[in-house]
């Protein structure tokens, strides 16, 4: 409850040590408070210590004033309900939008007054606090561009060349039709910057690739998307970089052929809209059942996640972990905070506070109420900058890859969120056995077996996600889905068009054999080696990540499958259980050199220099990829061939990575074969069982790759059996789910 106004300062007013002014760039949290996801939108609003700045519900007051005994003076902020506008925000901008409007006020939390007028040693504090930029702007890009999507500059536009404008009349528009004889494209077209020319787009954006084609005979590098001109950039894509770009002398540019910068109107959709809208031939609508009407469904782990500039892949992996059994029994044991009741550290240097905050934002059923959507959902910021404020990817505003973001969180709780002093409770008052992240935890199984002498050696390693790929040629798909783009077809059509295979197709493909050409380390001849993998071990929860990415040799990028893979809702794994060494095999013999399952490298640091597994290398460089890439991504992964080249699917810069990097030791520049170490004894994980599971939930990506586009995620609600759709802050009863088309699948064991 607000406190009583008081028209007389109270002894704390003249406190000056109670009252710092915060100076640029310190950070003040007015937005929500720090120990829940309660914000300056519900109830009374934040108290913001006029000490520390730090954000605090009236609930949490008491415990922060119990820590910073002085600390009594706060500034109160309450954001007033957005009045309603007709003025169009720019989509380029994340942060557009009218002004926010607030009451505030100073009150003395000791004396529980608040001031009708600011005392006037506050005045300055204050005055700070309230005109403090929010945090998020804080944790953004500097300057104009907060909030914006950034790109690389293009080196070919620094030094750029134009020839005479053929826009004599009247500069050009997004209505101007394609140069190209008889093409008649007037949707979506670009312009070449150098000589103005105007093309259609590739196929599947519904030209027929005129642009491109320009590009291929006069060698112009970059164009830009008509009708995206604004003042505040627009749509740049260079043919030579193959990348979308940013053009560092764009005003000069565009005014080259008549088009004013300051007063061009936005009419054409971006390439993030168009994304967005059809994510490069991927079924968006299919996935986030547009066009269906979905119940809203409320209470206890139905609240949204607030997307605050593509952070979708982090509140999809957030849901599914948070749908689990263990995640809640520990960050939310009998809906309480435990570690947040006896911990005395910084809340926003605590990795454990903001887990259990985040935690019972979304279990407790406060912020999924029917009929107060303005406060329902939670925002994930505090969440996101303690887990991934080091990390130099997580902590952008950039689209990540949903698994190994996955991986990288429960590394990161693993190390940091440890049990309470008391442990947590589990059913019925039990000790929680093990930790949460530990409950996808398995031991995968390599065997090896020389051609000639038939020695073999088993090696094994933990992993946290079962990683497989899709036994169908690229190419294939990819022509299929041209084929699709280039005439107008029915959903039904499509279908029917669309390639298929089946999760058990995916596994046979990961488990068969597979052939190795090198040379013996026992025998010493020229061999095949031939290589298995199997699990030894199955975990409690069984992520399954799809491999819908692959490396296109002929541009060097990363690009995406578009196949149906049939997942099914139960799966009976024994028959991939690894066996280890059998009567009769006869081991190859132990050496001291580095260990294929070592123990594991945080792949998000850099690594030292160290020996490469040259079988491990052999089977990279196999599939096409430069020997360069494929050495450095083992190095990041620590040895891990599906990590590595997960790796390398979800690093599209990987190239500018490698040249950065320091050099590798000399004798690894051969690639000869290695003594890779025999590991004797296999690793114990933390949880393991039949091999029956069933599907819980499943994260799905649209776009052309796991750096763009959008991510939501479908999650089995226990207590009905129904399927729902998280989207961002949006929940509700799916009608449809996407089996077919999930990249991440959470599968638990049967009970």
């Amino acid at each position: 409850m607000p406190f009583p106004v008081a028209h007389e300062a109270c002894p704390h007013a003249w406190n000056e040590s109670a009252m710092v002014s915060p100076f640029p760039g310190m950070m003040v949290h007015r937005d929500e408070c720090a120990y829940c996801c309660r914000s300056c939108c519900q109830g009374d609003g934040v108290y913001v210590c006029m000490a520390c700045h730090t954000g605090l519900c009236c609930e949490h007051l008491e415990k922060h004033m119990t820590i910073c005994e002085t600390h009594v003076m706060y500034t109160t902020i309450k954001e007033l309900p957005a009045k309603e506008t007709d003025e169009v925000k720019d989509v380029n901008y994340l942060g557009a939008g009218a002004p926010k409007e607030y009451e505030t006020a100073v009150c003395c939390a000791d004396c529980q007054v608040q001031f009708a007028q600011v005392p006037e040693l506050a005045v300055e504090a204050c005055s700070g606090i309230i005109n403090a930029p929010e945090p998020g702007a804080q944790d953004s890009t500097a300057g104009g561009d907060v909030g914006r999507l950034q790109k690389p500059q293009c080196p070919h536009l620094v030094c750029l060349e134009q020839l005479p404008s053929p826009f004599h009349v009247h500069p050009p528009t997004s209505d101007d039709m394609c140069s190209a004889e008889a093409c008649g494209c007037h949707v979506n077209n670009w312009m070449c910057v150098t000589c103005g020319a105007i093309g259609c787009p590739r196929p599947e954006a519904g030209g027929k690739g005129h642009a491109l084609q320009h590009y291929e005979l006069t060698g112009h590098p970059a164009s830009v998307k008509l009708g995206t001109i604004t003042a505040q950039g627009a749509d740049y894509y260079c043919y030579a970089c193959d990348d979308d770009v940013d053009d560092v002398h764009f005003t000069a540019h565009m005014a080259h052929f008549g088009v004013d910068v300051h007063t061009a109107k936005k009419t054409a959709k971006t390439m993030g809209e168009l994304e967005y809208d059809y994510s490069s031939q991927f079924d968006f609508n299919k996935i986030t059942e547009a066009g269906a009407s979905l119940t809203p469904y409320y209470g206890p782990g139905h609240t949204g996640i607030k997307n605050i500039g593509n952070s979708c892949y982090l509140a999809s992996v957030v849901q599914c972990l948070m749908s689990l059994a263990p995640f809640q029994r520990f960050f939310f044991p009998a809906k309480s905070t435990p570690h947040q009741a006896q911990c005395t550290a910084d809340p926003y240097t605590c990795h454990h506070c903001q887990t259990e905050r985040v935690a019972a934002g979304l279990l407790s059923g406060e912020f999924s109420r029917e009929g107060h959507d303005l406060t329902n959902s939670i925002c994930p910021r505090l969440f996101k900058k303690v887990f991934a404020k080091q990390h130099p990817e997580f902590s952008t505003g950039a689209q990540q890859d949903a698994q190994e973001y996955l991986l990288y969180l429960l590394e990161e709780m693993q190390r940091y969120v440890r049990p309470n002093v008391n442990g947590s409770a589990g059913a019925g008052g039990a000790q929680q056995p093990v930790h949460p992240s530990e409950i996808m935890e398995m031991v995968m199984e390599h065997r090896i077996e020389c051609s000639k002498c038939h020695r073999v050696r088993y090696t094994y390693e933990k992993d946290k996600c079962l990683s497989l790929p899709i036994p169908i040629d690229p190419m294939v798909a990819s022509t299929d889905a041209a084929a699709t783009s280039e005439a107008e077809v029915l959903e039904v059509e499509v279908d029917a068009i669309r390639p298929r295979c089946s999760l058990e197709d995916c596994l046979r493909a990961a488990t068969l054999p597979s052939s190795i050409q090198c040379r013996c380390e026992v025998c010493g001849e020229s061999v095949t080696y031939s290589t298995v993998t199997r699990l030894a071990s199955f975990p409690d929860v069984l992520p399954v990540c799809i491999r819908r990415t692959y490396f296109d040799i002929a541009t060097h990028n990363t690009k995406k499958m578009d196949v149906y893979v049939e997942v099914p809702q139960e799966l009976e794994l024994e028959a991939y259980r690894g066996t280890g060494l059998q009567p009769g095999e006869v081991p190859m013999p132990a050496s001291s050199a580095t260990s294929a399952q070592g123990p594991r490298a945080d792949a998000h640091v850099a690594a030292p220099l160290q020996e490469v597994d040259e079988v491990a290398l052999v089977s990279v460089v196999s599939m096409g990829i430069d020997i360069d890439v494929a050495r450095y991504a083992l190095i990041q992964t620590n040895m891990n061939i599906e990590r590595a080249i997960d790796y390398i699917f979800s690093h599209p810069h990987i190239a500018d990575d490698v040249k950065a990097a320091p050099p590798l030791h000399s004798e690894e520049q051969q690639l000869t074969p290695t003594r890779a170490a025999t590991a004797v004894s296999v690793p114990k994980s933390a949880t393991d069982g039949t091999a029956s599971y069933e599907l819980t939930a499943m994260i799905s990506h649209m776009g052309a790759s796991a750096r763009t586009g959008h991510y939501v995620c479908h999650i089995k609600d226990a207590a009905t059996g129904k399927w729902l759709l998280f989207n961002d802050e949006k929940v509700g009863e799916s009608q449809n789910p996407p089996f077919s088309l999930a990249a991440l699948y959470f599968f638990q064991r049967k009970t």
